[in-house]
């Protein structure tokens, strides 16, 4: 029997093989650097958007402010000693949250090495140290190494570039590090839980090399301001949110991000409602509504003494 063969009619051609061939190998190559990222960071998808649901329970346990998820720009990263979100935009975290206590205080030395953040997906812009080099700023802890001293493992995981944003050296020497030196002071000393979220706000401020918006290529953007908002409790040993109530102490600050400031961060200090309104985030809303909005109103008087340079 004789065999036949179909020509395509003209212009109906079957598509190109070596096109196809092209299209067959980046989807394997897709697939497989995927498949490999899953196996390689299972903390990051896929991603819980409650903290009921999520390891580092406690350092959210507050509520996700902006709502994070898997938008880039949005991009909820939880880790073992902070959780945030990181913006691919602007090649910085829109804000990070933790929680300190006592038990998260040592001696552990602080390194001088930061570390690019390769537990976000390979298409993300993934900051690197050298990115800060010459840009005028420094690089910002928002979950400061003061506060993960107990061990070097706790130290060096605040050292990752998702939890740092530009911060001109006044800033990061001057109110803001007399901050952290306060909330370490009342952990220590005073026995307090303190639930602690932080982060930049704005366009545009002057550092060491004058007026910057961005750096890196336009990939890291300067912030303007910064802000922490931080809920302080009596610790007891537990972790419950019934220990908050709308009598429990709140500060909240905006501080610029500039040379020309002092020690006295007392002077920045606004209401977390303040915070919401520059950042477009809403705080506490793992809180029942009643307290929530207590404590979104709140302006901290707590008398500070007088802020002393401290001593290297």
């Amino acid at each position: 029997m004789p065999r036949y063969r179909t020509k395509s009619p003209r212009g109906t051609r079957g598509p190109n093989k070596t096109l196809v061939s092209a299209v067959v190998l980046v989807v394997t190559l897709a697939i497989a650097a995927y498949q490999n990222y899953e196996k390689n960071h299972p903390a990051v998808a896929p991603v819980a958007t409650s903290p009921s649901v999520a390891s580092g329970q406690s350092n959210w346990l507050l509520g996700n402010p902006s709502n994070a998820g898997t938008d880039p720009d949005n991009f909820l990263l939880i880790k073992p000693y902070f959780v945030g979100s990181y913006n691919n935009a602007k090649g910085t975290p829109n804000w990070v949250s933790w929680r300190l206590t006592k038990d998260d205080l040592g001696d552990t030395p602080r390194r001088d090495k930061f570390s690019t953040d390769l537990t976000l997906p390979p298409l993300l812009n993934r900051v690197s140290e050298k990115d800060y080099t010459n840009s005028g700023f420094d690089r910002g802890h928002l979950c400061p190494h003061g506060d993960r001293t107990n061990s070097k493992e706790m130290s060096n995981a605040t050292f990752v570039m998702t939890n740092i944003m530009p911060q001109s050296h006044g800033l990061n020497e001057k109110a803001w590090n007399m901050l952290e030196l306060y909330c370490r002071s009342l952990a220590k000393n005073e026995n307090a839980r303190l639930y602690i979220t932080a982060g930049p706000a704005g366009v545009g401020a002057t550092g060491n090399n004058g007026y910057r918006e961005s750096f890196a290529n336009k990939t890291v953007t300067v912030p303007r301001e910064c802000w922490k908002v931080i809920v302080i409790v009596p610790d007891d040993g537990t972790e419950d949110l019934s220990d908050i109530t709308e009598s429990s102490r709140v500060i909240a600050t905006v501080m610029p991000n500039t040379n020309q400031i002092g020690y006295d961060w007392s002077q920045y200090r606004v209401s977390p409602a303040d915070v919401e309104t520059i950042t477009g985030y809403r705080f506490f809303a793992a809180l029942p509504p009643s307290v929530a909005s207590a404590l979104r109103r709140k302006i901290d008087r707590t008398t500070i003494e007088k802020q002393e340079p401290p001593r290297w």
